[in-house]
């Protein structure tokens, strides 16, 4: 059951009739002198009377999901000076308030109920109608708060589609993550299994079922890529994990050539083909290579550095099949592609 979260917190109300003050009312003392009096001003006739209020403090939050009203009919008196119509509000904050539960045509000599869980520090009984025998007054014997306690906010296991790799390896208890996708790969799913089956989870704002892959979440290329992984607990705090995937920029070339006359690539380039032959005269001792990145990554060709869009070094060129590799690397991730052509200088 827990402990009464209430007792002997700080209370206050609208008003009170000396000497049932609103501490009265948390004190846990069940006798008529133990009790919080409070009244309304008698308004014009027929308006109803102003609604009243006890608040107490609780001192902390608190996920409430009980509360215990015990009226003046549990200590001998008429159920006729029990509460009729009162409601059990939250506040964050003292200012703002929301209905936690609500109680109409009372006639019990107590209130005991379960309310759906939720965070709060102040709690007030908030009275639209008083007591049956004269409803511009209102009175508490003792009110009790109780709260449960936070269930699992973890995953136990969070993967990534594509075979990425999450860095750090994944620890329930770790939260921040990177990991890194090539520019091919312009989306990912997330499969996030909770360690609570009454947990809940979105990815990227997206609810998303445990030991379920997520929906596809689009990846910018070139940067990095935060996607949130939200665990809400059946009570408690959302527990947020975060994915960091840096997506390369394009690893690919967007022209290649052979410089000079009387040397073409088979087939004619395309960003996405690897493999190229050119045949030359047996006059043709060298060959400079043209290479230029799509997207500001860096080439080599033979494993020498060269600038994008300038010729290479010259490259000696034997009797027969001559093997030229370029290698074009993103500006940003690891991401890279690598173009062969094969130069056959002629014998004679």
């Amino acid at each position: 059951m827990g402990d009464n979260i209430a007792r002997n917190k700080f209370a206050n109300a609208s008003s009170f009739v000396y000497p049932y003050a609103p501490a009265k009312a948390v004190d846990g003392t069940l006798t008529p002198l133990g009790r919080w009096l409070g009244s309304s001003p008698l308004p014009p006739e027929p308006t109803p009377p102003s609604p009243v209020w006890l608040s107490v403090d609780l001192g902390a939050f608190y996920w409430v999901n009980r509360w215990v009203v015990k009226h003046m009919g549990l200590i001998g008196w008429s159920s006729n000076y029990n509460l009729i119509d009162y409601k059990l509000q939250g506040s964050l904050d003292n200012a703002n308030w929301f209905d936690l539960d609500s109680v109409t045509n009372n006639s019990a000599n107590q209130t005991d109920r379960p309310v759906a869980p939720r965070k709060t520090r102040w709690v007030r009984v908030y009275v639209t109608k008083g007591l049956r025998c004269n409803t511009n007054f209102a009175s508490i014997v003792d009110l009790e708060i109780y709260a449960a306690d936070p269930t699992n906010p973890y995953l136990s296991n969070l993967v990534l589609s594509n075979s990425l790799v999450l860095n750090p390896p994944f620890s329930q208890t770790i939260n921040a993550y990177t990991s890194n996708a090539g520019y091919d790969l312009s989306s990912i799913t997330i499969t996030p299994t909770v360690v609570d089956s009454n947990a809940t989870i979105k990815v990227n704002g997206v609810a998303c079922a445990s030991g379920q892959p997520s929906a596809p979440v689009s990846l910018n290329a070139g940067v990095n890529n935060p996607i949130p992984v939200e665990v809400y607990p059946a009570i408690g705090e959302v527990n947020t994990y975060t994915v960091n995937v840096t997506r390369a920029s394009s690893p690919y070339l967007s022209g290649l050539l052979i410089v000079g006359k009387g040397a073409s690539l088979t087939p004619t380039f395309n960003r996405a083909t690897y493999a190229y032959t050119s045949s030359v005269a047996n006059t043709k001792t060298t060959a400079q290579i043209q290479a230029t990145a799509e997207a500001g990554g860096s080439i080599t060709v033979n494993g020498v550095a060269v600038q994008s869009g300038q010729p290479s070094q010259a490259i000696d060129l034997q009797v027969g099949a001559n093997l030229v590799t370029v290698i074009c690397t993103a500006a940003v991730g690891s991401d890279f592609k690598k173009y062969e052509i094969t130069i056959t200088r002629a014998a004679t």
